[in-house]
């Protein structure tokens, strides 16, 4: 096709011109008001100027030559006075000015031919010892015609420009609206009255020339209709497959009926006659001849039906002939030939309506299902039987259960007797260090045959001690009150009062955390940790130094762990066993182990005592977790 007769098919016609026309006119009236709202914005600003400055020149009139025209007037200077009134007809807009007296016009000058359009006037007086002498009246007539001219001839120069302006801004407009709208709505109007269902191989294409990047609204319908005709294509090659797919489904349902060997039968209303398949006569075990010569065959089906629900699906079988109901599915007892009772998924539907809405034809297919019903008789006598041994051995179990129930209160009892005596066994262990230390007592203070029977000095002095340490030992282990507190800060405060106690330096390293808080036995912790220190002390007497001793505090699971640590290389030498049934060779000692009793008591805790080489470990352990 050439390329004339293709400019030809792209022309358009008189209607479809009609667009750009309409947008012009619009373009015109749009741009032709905001122009003329514009300029007279600009005219009606440029007229408030023009009047505001001449009211300025009237007050510099005013400020400077009021005065001066009335010192020249007392003074009859008519030269100075006409000198002045030139002056005044220099400024922009005066047509004229006069002086006038009581006795009439004084002096003159300016255009009196011409009308004036506004009027000023001002009064002349001379002032001598505070009084005002009136003179006359300065009278200035203003002309508005020059601003009004130049107003007039801004105007057109304003609308003359934006008219051509706007006329062609309006028309670089419209060529592009016409390349870039027109002649593609074109295109795509002459490729919509090809279009057809049967042809949607040709695609939209308006050969342009824009990127993918740079593409328009038109661009875009283009792509939507091309998208839109693809997904047609597709939809119909869709619905071709899914006809073929149909048919081939109808077959394969036909095949699978036979295979399922489903009975099918038509009943018809008009011949009062059934139309079944081979499968139907077989499950019935009646000939397909005969079936079809059945009289009165919905009587003669329903006569069949036995079972408990008889009565209820022959009633719902005359539902439906009458048109109340649509299908039923239920499972019918229907006698055959021979007596022989047969059991069916039976499905009735009604599948074609007469105009008063009763039924004309009805399908009804049945399934044997008699095998399964059988098996299913089968597995409930089984399940019955099932559940009748199931029944005795949870007889059985229970009774066993019972018993087992009886002989765990048994040991229950044993458990708690036995815990009875581990405690009342624990509570003799824990009173052994005391039952040591006041038999040690009693041997301190018996007489000493060597000293005329009384004791020695040394043996008293001992014996102090040791009740001194028995009696605060007494008084801790009396306390049962708890209260908060913070260990941290308890471990500070007793560690300065044992070092203020024994006047030695605080040299003595401690490992804390920044806060431990407890609700618990705070004096008897106080207390163990106190006699503590004085064990240390007491086991380095000699040659004892602050500086060696470091106390830290770490928590172990739901226990905290107080350690001492002293190291020094003339360390005494001890073997003690907190545990061992031996006696204590001292007293600290002897209180040591009744504390580690105490702590196992309150805190389920103990005292720990371990000797390396030159270092001595010591550890108070109590549960975080123990208050009353």
């Amino acid at each position: 096709m050439s390329e004339a007769v293709k400019k030809t098919r792209v022309k358009a016609s008189p209607k479809q011109q009609k667009l750009a026309v309409k947008l012009l006119t619009h373009v015109l009236i749009f741009s032709s008001f905001v122009t003329l709202a514009t300029s007279s914005y600009i005219i009606y600003s440029d007229y408030l100027q023009g009047t505001h400055e001449l009211k300025q020149s009237i007050d510099q009139i005013k400020a400077g030559y009021q005065e001066s025209i009335s010192y020249s007037l007392w003074n009859f200077d008519s030269p100075q006075i006409k000198t002045q009134l030139a002056g005044v007809l220099n400024f922009p807009g005066v047509l004229n000015v006069y002086i006038e007296t009581k006795e009439g016009l004084l002096h003159s000058a300016g255009n009196f031919e011409q009308s004036g359009s506004q009027k000023h006037a001002f009064d002349l007086f001379f002032t001598s010892a505070e009084r005002q002498y009136p003179l006359g009246v300065l009278s200035i007539n203003l002309d508005y015609q020059g601003l009004y001219e130049t107003l007039f001839y801004k105007a057109l120069n304003i609308l003359a420009s934006q008219f051509i302006k706007t006329f062609s801004v309006s028309l670089f407009i419209l060529f592009i609206f016409q390349r870039l709208v027109t002649h593609r709505l074109l295109r795509m109007s002459q490729w919509a009255s090809r279009f057809s269902l049967n042809d949607l191989d040709h695609e939209l294409s308006l050969n342009s020339s824009h990127t993918v990047n740079a593409q328009d609204e038109i661009d875009s319908v283009v792509n939507a209709i091309n998208s839109m005709r693809i997904s047609l294509k597709e939809d119909i090659k869709k619905r071709e497959d899914i006809e073929r797919a149909l048919n081939k489904s109808q077959y394969k349902l036909s095949i699978a009926i036979n295979n399922a060997e489903l009975g099918f039968c038509e009943y018809s209303q008009k011949t009062d006659r059934f139309s079944g398949n081979e499968h139907f006569s077989k499950h019935i075990g009646i000939d397909p001849g005969a079936l079809e010569k059945i009289e009165d065959p919905i009587e003669w089906f329903k006569n069949h039906i036995i079972g408990d629900r008889t009565i209820e699906q022959r009633e719902r079988i005359n539902q439906l002939l009458h048109g109340h109901m649509e299908r039923i599915c239920t499972e019918l007892s229907i006698q055959c030939s021979d007596n022989i009772i047969k059991h069916f998924d039976t499905t009735i539907q009604v599948s074609e309506w007469d105009d008063n809405g009763l039924p004309i034809t009805i399908v009804i297919c049945i399934l044997d299902k008699t095998a399964q019903v059988k098996a299913s008789k089968q597995a409930a006598d089984l399940n019955y039987a099932l559940e009748q041994k199931v029944t005795k051995r949870t007889e059985e179990l229970t009774y066993e259960q019972v018993q087992s129930k009886a002989e765990i209160k048994k040991l229950q009892r044993q458990l708690v007797t036995f815990e009875l005596q581990k405690r009342r066994q624990q509570s003799q262990e824990n009173q052994r260090p005391l039952q040591y230390a006041l038999s040690q007592l009693q041997n301190l203070i018996n007489p000493d045959t060597e000293n005329n029977g009384k004791p020695a000095e040394h043996q008293l002095q001992q014996a102090k001690l040791l009740l001194e340490l028995l009696s605060k030992h007494l008084l801790a282990s009396s306390q049962f009150s708890s209260q908060t507190f913070d260990v941290v800060t308890l471990i500070q405060e007793s560690l300065q009062e044992f070092l203020t106690k024994l006047k030695l330096a605080p040299l003595t390293k401690l490992r804390l955390p920044f806060s431990l808080m407890l609700d618990s036995h705070q004096d008897i912790l106080t207390y163990c940790f106190k006699h503590c220190l004085v064990t240390i002390e007491a086991l380095n007497h000699v040659n004892f130094n602050s500086g060696n001793l470091m106390i830290a505090l770490e928590l172990e699971g739901d226990h905290g762990v107080i350690k001492f640590t002293y190291n020094s290389e003339n360390i005494a030498t001890t073997n003690i066993d907190i545990n061992a049934s031996n006696h204590p060779a001292s007293n600290e000692m002897t209180v040591l182990k009744m504390c580690h009793a105490m702590l196992e008591e309150r805190f389920d805790g103990s005292v720990l005592v371990s000797q390396e080489e030159n270092r001595l470990n010591l550890e108070l352990r109590f549960s975080i977790n123990a208050h009353c």
